[in-house]
């Protein structure tokens, strides 16, 4: 084999390595853990990995939008420093086609109920419990104004009681 051949063979080698490590590092960075680090409106930035210990700064992600439903039936869940969250680069590539995606529980993000398959809840700092026909609201209950609570009837829900807006808990019977 001539020498010009042997070089030629070494490129292509070398060429396919380096395509090889940048398939490998997309992969590993199409989906990272990580948490909410600061909020700005719709759009959020990550921290992904802890503090340099030779810089003191966190690797934050760029800014990227929380992912949420649109449309018709759209939504919105805010998020909280902290929350624990992916970030999804389908390319592989972190930027602004990156999107932030909530994540399951953690030991410092805990479920918010212990009825796992009985109660669906909707937490943000006061929870919203739902339980089989009944709507639990914890905290202060306001229906109808700040001025005070007026028990009304909202569909087919309605209230178990006539007392003031308190810091104890409300069932509303469907």
């Amino acid at each position: 084999m001539a020498s010009r051949d042997a070089r030629a063979i070494a490129r292509e080698f070398q060429r396919l390595h380096k395509l090889s490590d940048d398939l490998d590092r997309r992969m590993a960075s199409m989906m990272l853990s990580g948490q909410v680090a600061e909020i700005d409106g719709d759009r959020v930035r990550l921290e992904i990995l802890p503090e340099d210990s030779r810089t003191g700064k966190p690797f934050l992600s760029p800014w990227v939008q929380v992912q949420e439903a649109a449309g018709q039936t759209g939504t919105h869940f805010p998020v909280k420093k902290g929350d624990p969250m992916r970030l999804m680069s389908p390319n592989g590539e972190l930027g602004p086609q990156s999107l932030a995606v909530r994540d399951g529980y953690t030991a410092d993000a805990a479920n918010p109920t212990d009825k796992k398959q009985t109660e669906m809840i909707l937490a943000n700092d006061g929870p919203i419990r739902l339980r089989g026909a009944k709507i639990i609201l914890e905290g202060e209950v306001h229906l109808g104004g700040e001025g005070g609570e007026k028990v009304h009837r909202i569909g087919d829900v309605d209230s178990d009681g006539d007392t003031a807006s308190t810091g104890a808990s409300r069932v509303f019977a469907l």
